[in-house]
């Protein structure tokens, strides 16, 4: 008896941890800036991503400022000198915008670079997700070829033992 209660109990733990994640889940609605500001009561409450190319947004900053949005564009370099915190550039047609993150403030993640750089050399656009302030865009997550990074979370560095450690 004591050993089916043990069985039926760690299948209903199992089974809490795996539904536990489907509330927690919440999906973006990704649309463009015309439509949000059509139907903007309708969204109330959502997680709304704008998707929009570099040039729409630099012509219409002040309609963008303060909202998340998407933009893809080749990335020219990136660097920690220079401004407050690292930083990036997005560039596209002779139009520039600048990408930060506070939470990389000095030394990013090996994954965002490796990403990058990859994107830089290989010449193909990087898809920034972020909150677009007044010094530019505050970066939450970077995708390049369906690899993503997350600017919040700097994944250990490997190292090559105990006597490598950062």
């Amino acid at each position: 008896m004591k050993k089916i209660t043990h069985i039926y109990l760690s299948y209903g733990l199992v089974l809490c941890v795996l539904c536990l994640p489907v509330g927690c889940i919440r999906t973006a609605v990704r649309m463009d800036l015309d439509t949000y500001l059509q139907q903007q009561a309708s969204y109330a409450g959502q997680d709304i991503v704008i998707t929009a190319p570099l040039d729409d947004v630099l012509a219409r900053y002040s309609l963008y400022e303060g909202k998340k949005i998407e933009v893809a564009a080749p990335v020219a370099w990136y660097r920690s000198y220079g401004f407050w915190t690292w930083h990036l550039l997005l560039t596209e047609n002779g139009k520039n915008l600048r990408g930060y993150t506070h939470y990389y403030r000095i030394e990013p993640g090996w994954d965002a670079v490796n990403l990058l750089e990859r994107a830089i050399h290989g010449k193909r656009p990087v898809t920034v997700l972020g909150i677009l302030k007044k010094d530019g865009l505050d970066i939450q997550q970077l995708t390049c070829d369906n690899e993503t990074a997350t600017t919040n979370f700097k994944p250990p560095r490997p190292t090559n033992g105990w006597w490598m450690l950062r």
